[in-house]
């Protein structure tokens, strides 16, 4: 008999789900894999294209309304977050499965222009994938975007995090700023594509 740390969210009584804010919202815990945490403060999600893992925060809400998927090959959403470290914030991402890297400039440009800001992009390698980062700040939030281009076959992930620093969070924001980028980095480092010769949970 499996234990409740390792059975599917979606399969678990609500009663026995983690007291966070993720597990509490219906329609989230559906991409959730386990209440057992990935790190502290994440569980692990499975895409809805089954393409791609992340840990999740466990402050972090998908906008069921905002959701779209088509089969496996495109995905976007938007996870709205409450975080004792980061404060408010919102993650935008989009898959699509169809980009390569032999186009990567244009998608890079095609990234930016959705954004609205041209940004110099930092290359950050990874296992099997690498990301192009950004980072800027506008209407006061504090923006952080990377394009993950899969390595080892066709796909891509375009991610934006958006720290809010108005009002009272500003001071909050400006003081922590080094933080919140490695925070910010570190998360996005946590996104692995899933190839077809691989377990989903390996």
């Amino acid at each position: 008999m499996e234990s409740k740390e390792t059975r599917k969210s979606s399969e678990m009584n609500v009663e026995d789900l983690p007291d966070v804010r993720a597990f509490q919202d219906e329609f989230t815990r559906n991409f959730l894999q386990s209440t057992e945490e990935t790190r502290p403060g994440y569980y692990p999600f499975l895409s809805g294209t089954g393409k791609y893992k992340m840990d999740f925060p466990a402050g972090g809400i998908i906008g069921e309304k905002s959701y779209a998927r088509k089969e496996k090959d495109y995905e976007e959403y938007s996870v709205h977050i409450q975080s004792d470290i980061v404060g408010e914030a919102m993650i935008t991402i989009f898959y699509f499965s169809y980009d390569t890297t032999d186009e990567l400039e244009s998608n890079l440009d095609s990234f930016s222009t959705r954004i609205g800001k041209n940004i110099n992009f930092k290359k950050i390698d990874g296992e099997n994938q690498s990301f192009y980062y950004g980072n800027f700040e506008r209407n006061e939030f504090h923006t952080y975007a990377s394009y993950i281009q899969n390595e080892k076959a066709d796909g891509a992930l375009e991610v934006v995090y958006q720290i809010d620093c108005r009002q009272e969070q500003k001071a909050k924001c400006n003081k922590n700023k080094e933080k919140n980028e490695k925070h910010v980095i570190d998360w996005m480092k946590s996104i692995r594509f899933i190839n077809e010769s691989k377990e989903v949970n390996g």
